[in-house]
């Protein structure tokens, strides 16, 4: 085996560091939060929106 790899490797693996922190950072909120906020709100009045014009058109059939 070929020990001149395994420093290369070991900087690569990185096992310590998290991936993801959920730390929050000054007094902003996180933006990935903001934007799946916005994502969830616009999915579901997307989806009242097709309800209602849905109901209209049942109604006036």
């Amino acid at each position: 085996m070929n020990s001149g790899n395994r420093p290369k490797q070991r900087s690569t693996l990185r096992l310590n560091e998290p991936e993801l922190t959920l730390l929050r950072r000054g007094d902003s909120p996180d933006p990935r939060l903001v934007e799946l906020v916005r994502l969830l709100a616009r999915r579901a009045a997307q989806e009242a929106f097709e309800e209602q014009t849905k109901e209209l058109r049942t109604t006036r059939s």
